[in-house]
């Protein structure tokens, strides 16, 4: 099972904090914002799984993911950490905004920006002109900002639900199983 499998590969919580319980000298304290991500890394809720915690990792990588932002998974990370939701799954989902698939989340953006903002899409070819193109793209942004802000939230909002709904359906199924199993049991 999936479960079974990254509960084996993550650290545990006892694994964790005495990772993070790093030996100071006495000579050299801790810096507070060292103390503080400690102290946040250690809550169990961070690394636990279960719905809601990774349901509320999903929604949270896919967001970040869609935002045009340097550092995605630290922002993932610390933004987990700060809504106790999975950290790992929330940093892994955000992968799927990479450099080979950048450019159609832009376009996808830009796409979806225009239609909602009602700007007008670019009619003739751009030049080769690089003052051209940067005129072009400063004009783009604010497009593709409402777009890629637009896209997060609606992608966050249906990862989030799909997610809660695939929980729901293999909690139940695994229920019925264990149920049945019981009665093929009982009648022997």
């Amino acid at each position: 099972m999936p479960r079974e499998w990254l509960k084996d590969k993550l650290p545990t919580h006892e694994q964790l904090h005495e990772h993070l319980g790093m030996d100071f000298s006495e000579e050299s304290e801790p810096s507070r914002a060292l103390l503080w991500l400690r102290e946040k890394l250690a809550d169990p809720m961070l690394w636990h799984l279960n719905r809601r915690s990774v349901a509320g990792a999903v929604a949270l990588g896919l967001f970040i993911g869609w935002l045009p932002v340097p550092m995605q998974m630290l922002i993932a990370a610390l933004l987990a950490t700060v809504l106790r939701v999975h950290v790992p799954v929330s940093v892994v989902l955000v992968w799927f905004s990479n450099p080979i698939t950048f450019p159609a989340l832009l376009y996808a953006a830009w796409y979806v920006g225009s239609i909602l903002l009602g700007t007008n899409m670019i009619e003739s070819p751009l030049s080769m002109n690089v003052s051209e193109l940067l005129r072009a793209a400063a004009n783009a942004w604010p497009v593709i900002l409402f777009g890629s802000v637009f896209c997060a939230t609606l992608f966050g909002v249906i990862g989030f639900f799909a997610t809660n709904a695939l929980w729901r359906f293999v909690a139940l199924r695994r229920w019925r199983n264990r149920m049945e199993r019981s009665a093929i049991e009982a009648d022997f």
